[in-house]
């Protein structure tokens, strides 16, 4: 038995099952309500904030999709008798449907490369590239107007033809794709890194997992749930994204971290760990003597040092907490290693710096404080507010010793 007689046989039968004009009325149904919820999500996104690529790509998205479930109702009023059956009109249905299909699948995947900026859709020839299983699927689809091997429709109903699971795994390809790539990222991450990956993860991986389902009948309304649940979920994953992330420097604000630090010595997950305290030097002078542009500047330079930091050096999980200061938290163990923490802190800030070439000089001070386990008990207002004493002093012992050797650490 061919892999295409198979196929087909499975969905003449599961087609027959569900063909019953009370299925069709509860099939609109669903697609009525997922359009609604769809046209809402649409209106809120289009109407927000968000007018970064990633946002506008899917606002796209959301379109394209409540037009596809739109597709799903004219083909359902047409197995009810609605809508005249003919091949011309079946033909046009299926067409808009399937390439519809497509195209969500594409723009799932241009979402979530623009998302998680992984850079390979800045080369013109990588965009192309990732258009072409798109464009073969439009040639599928037209080549079945005078041929029956994608879509046979030849006789009073649509039936798959003997190519057709090709065409499903062409659209598959996008993704798929996009689910192995949060995969491989997702495990290349740190602990730290991992806590700000958000729910749009699972949004490729939904589409993998349930669209060839979705494929063995076309009846069935489970795809629109699995879009709505996964644009559900994007929202949600947004909304949190402008509670905990920091709009200037895209990292995590105060909220995130008292989120983050909650969840691990709540569940006791930390036995040792360590909260460390950054402060921009003389930022009131910089911001009162070349604008709060430049102030901004200094604050995005700083927590794009911070990211390398954390990315080159240590596990950690990085914050603003407010103004010019930063808050970052490890599990490193000894004191030896809490300096040489501290060390590179102040290192990768200085660096950033001078590729910067700023018209001053941008340094850090850095406090500490310490949290362990059993030891005893602690606050996370209080290890915070204990490394911003050690940071205080360090400042005032750094800005004594400039007064000494007669320098300022801003120019």
């Amino acid at each position: 038995m061919s892999l295409a007689y198979a196929f087909s046989r499975v969905w003449r039968e599961t087609s027959a099952a569900f063909a019953g004009s009370g299925y069709s009325l509860f099939t609109i149904e669903a697609n009525i309500v997922c359009i609604i919820i769809l046209a809402i999500l649409f209106n809120r996104q289009q109407n927000s904030s968000d007018q970064t690529e990633s946002g506008i790509i899917l606002a796209r998205l959301l379109f394209v999709q409540i037009l596809y479930c739109f597709t799903g109702i004219l083909r359902d009023l047409a197995d009810v008798g609605i809508i005249p059956q003919s091949n011309v009109s079946q033909y046009i249905i299926t067409v808009l449907n399937l390439a519809l299909f497509g195209a969500m699948c594409w723009l799932v995947f241009l979402y979530m490369e623009r998302l998680q900026k992984t850079g390979f859709l800045d080369s013109p020839m990588h965009r192309v590239f990732a258009a072409l299983p798109f464009a073969i699927h439009i040639v599928m689809l037209l080549v079945s107007s005078f041929s029956s091997c994608f879509i046979d429709l030849s006789g009073p109903r649509m039936k798959p033809g003997a190519f057709f699971p090709l065409m499903i795994v062409v659209n598959l390809v996008y993704p798929f794709t996009s689910a192995a790539v949060t995969l491989i990222r997702r495990n290349r991450m740190s602990r730290y890194e991992r806590e700000a990956v958000p729910a749009t993860a699972l949004y490729p991986v939904l589409f993998t997992l349930f669209t060839p389902i979705q494929a063995l009948n076309w009846r069935m309304p489970l795809l629109c749930y699995v879009i709505v649940i996964s644009d559900l979920l994007v929202y949600v994953s947004h909304a949190d994204s402008l509670v905990l992330v920091d709009p200037l420097t895209k990292i995590p604000n105060r909220n995130g971290l008292m989120r983050s630090l909650s969840e691990r010595l709540g569940k006791g997950e930390a036995q040792t760990l360590h909260v460390f305290a950054v402060d921009i030097d003389d930022m009131s002078v910089i911001n009162s003597s070349l604008g709060r542009i430049e102030g901004d500047r200094a604050l995005i330079i700083v927590a794009g040092a911070l990211r390398k930091f954390q990315k080159e050096e240590h596990e950690c999980y990085i914050s603003r907490y407010y103004g010019d200061e930063f808050i970052l938290t490890s599990d490193i163990q000894d004191e030896e290693e809490r300096d040489l923490f501290m060390e590179h802190i102040r290192n990768y800030v200085n660096n950033a710096a001078t590729v910067s070439r700023l018209p001053y000089h941008l340094r850090v001070s850095v406090g500490w404080s310490k949290y362990e386990q059993f030891s005893r008990t602690e606050s996370i207002s209080g290890l915070i507010e204990e490394a911003d004493r050690v940071l205080t002093e360090n400042k005032e012992r750094k800005r004594f010793s400039n007064m000494w050797h007669g320098t300022e650490s801003t120019e």
